[in-house]
């Protein structure tokens, strides 16, 4: 066996291996206290930029949650003001068909009429407070609205608006002047039988609007579950490709610090042979 006190390559190669399981160590430290096997670029560059793309198309698809949340909301208000114009015109319109009973005298025609105004004003009342977040879909001039769906903004759901006032092409009350009034006696003549269909055929568009509101609010909500599913499972992905296996983890720590005991066992041995060399001297 040579020994030399200038090159002991058998105590540079005990350093060389030490200093190796000390790296190791640090990056198992690393990722067992941030629970990340890719944290950096450094850690594998492809694996990275793979996911923060995906982290980015999540973060769309979050903008696009929110403005689905928000449509949802529109909608909603929308479709119970609706909903309750509806039954208010089912009132109306008894009123509308008692009005035209010819046995009836003139007062008693104008007070089922002056009932069938304050149920109606009622409505145009419903009609003007279907805001929310300052969107009203029922009022006069309303616009439709578009809504995001997806992380794609050419990927987007339009949803019409319900012109619900009085005379706005959908509610009718027939009436020779719009709601709201204060009484009927703009009436100049009894109610007849073409007034109540004129009503009715009202009452049919009114229902129609509903059922589209109806048919748009299930489909944000069909919409928004698979948006959420596609979040869920980006997350899933994502975590996949970085997430550190702690337990994996923990077991390689244990292994490298039975290999460090040993390292340092073998690094006193290297360091043992130079001084053999002393020894002939003696």
């Amino acid at each position: 066996m040579t020994y030399s006190v200038h090159s002991m390559a058998s105590v540079n190669s005990a350093l060389q291996h030490m200093d190796m399981l000390q790296r190791d160590s640090v990056k198992v430290h690393t990722r067992i206290a941030t629970g990340l096997k890719i944290g950096s670029a450094s850690d594998g560059g492809a694996i990275w930029a793979l996911a923060q793309g995906m982290r980015a198309s999540n973060g769309a698809r979050g903008e696009a949650l929110t403005s689905m949340d928000l449509a949802t909301g529109v909608v909603e208000t929308a479709l119970a003001a609706a909903e309750g114009i509806s039954d208010l015109m089912v009132e109306m319109q008894g009123k509308l068909v008692a009005a035209t009973d010819t046995s009836l005298d003139e007062q008693g025609w104008r007070t089922l009429m002056n009932d069938f105004v304050a149920l109606g004003n009622q409505a145009q009342h419903l009609v003007a407070n279907a805001a929310f977040n300052d969107i009203n879909l029922l009022e006069a001039g309303a616009a439709d609205i578009s809504v995001l769906v997806s992380e794609n903004p050419n990927a987007q759901m339009a949803i019409a608006a319900e012109d619900l006032s009085d005379g706005g092409g959908i509610f009718d009350s027939t009436l020779p002047a719009s709601l709201p009034q204060t009484d009927a006696s703009g009436l100049a003549t009894r109610p007849d039988a073409s007034m109540v269909a004129d009503f009715e055929t009202s009452m049919n568009a009114v229902n129609a609007a509903i059922s589209r509101l109806g048919v748009s609010l299930k489909t944000l909500e069909i919409q928004r579950t698979l948006l959420v599913k596609q979040i869920d499972v980006t997350d899933a992905g994502i975590g996949s490709l970085i997430d550190a296996d702690l337990g994996r983890e923990s077991a390689k720590l244990k292994a490298l610090m039975v290999r460090e005991d040993l390292g340092l066992q073998a690094l006193a041995i290297a360091n043992e042979a130079p001084r053999t060399i002393l020894r002939f001297f003696q």
